[in-house]
């Protein structure tokens, strides 16, 4: 696939990630106390999307430094937006450790086992298994009558944001797994050739999975908006 065709998939794809950044500052104040470290990772995912597009605008190339960034950023706010609807079922303590040891684990692959040059894949496979039991640990809440959770607008919108997470993480999963099974297994091979073909077509597929979670961020921010009449 020509660079410029991918470039083009990359740009159209990263629209609905920067509309629901946007859509989250604008409303910043009108989302409310539970949804508050979800709507900061919309802005902070929202900045390194543009900044991502700005560099491959002028360089032609992927900064894999941003993606060493985003995943502990990312995890800690996803992980607080669970705790702020999932804390009468999860205890405080599990989720500071949770957080704490998955940074600490981010920061350490990103200076010793992958460095900053390289696709972070293990604190990538890290981050979906951790949030896929996050997602459906919450499925199951949902789904539980006592918590009456299903049965409020907050509970649909959380169901929605949860879904979209749920679906993305899952896919990328085996994106990352096997993408580094490929890539250490083609390197040995010294064909470098294969290797960035590979790397162009996990960013692309990765992407649109991505513009179809966020696309469900957008509808779940709306209607919560609406719900509350901001607008």
């Amino acid at each position: 696939m020509q660079t410029s065709v991918i470039n083009f998939i990359l740009y159209v794809c990263n629209i609905p990630p920067v509309i629901a950044s946007l859509f989250a500052l604008l409303y910043f104040k009108k989302v409310g106390r539970r949804l508050y470290s979800f709507n900061l990772f919309l802005i902070c995912n929202g900045i390194i999307q543009i900044t991502q597009l700005v560099i491959l605008k002028f360089s032609k190339s992927y900064h894999l430094l941003m993606f060493h960034i985003d995943v502990p950023v990312e995890f800690i706010l996803l992980a607080h937006f669970y705790y702020s609807f999932l804390k009468s079922y999860l205890d405080k303590k599990v989720y500071f450790i949770i957080v704490a040891i998955f940074t600490t684990f981010s920061i350490l692959n990103s200076i010793f086992i992958q460095p900053v040059n390289s696709f972070n894949s293990y604190a990538l496979v890290g981050e979906s298994t951790l949030l896929i039991i996050l997602s459906v640990f919450s499925f199951i809440v949902l789904l539980d009558t006592r918590s009456g959770m299903k049965s409020t607008t907050i509970g649909k919108i959380f169901e929605l944001i949860n879904s979209g997470i749920f679906v993305y993480y899952s896919a990328s999963l085996f994106i990352y797994y096997f993408s580094n099974h490929y890539i250490l297994h083609q390197k040995n091979n010294d064909t470098t050739s294969f290797i960035s073909i590979t790397v162009s077509y996990i960013f692309i597929l990765n992407t649109f999975l991505a513009a179809c979670m966020f696309t469900c961020f957008i509808i779940a921010l709306r209607k919560h908006i609406k719900s509350n009449g901001a607008y």
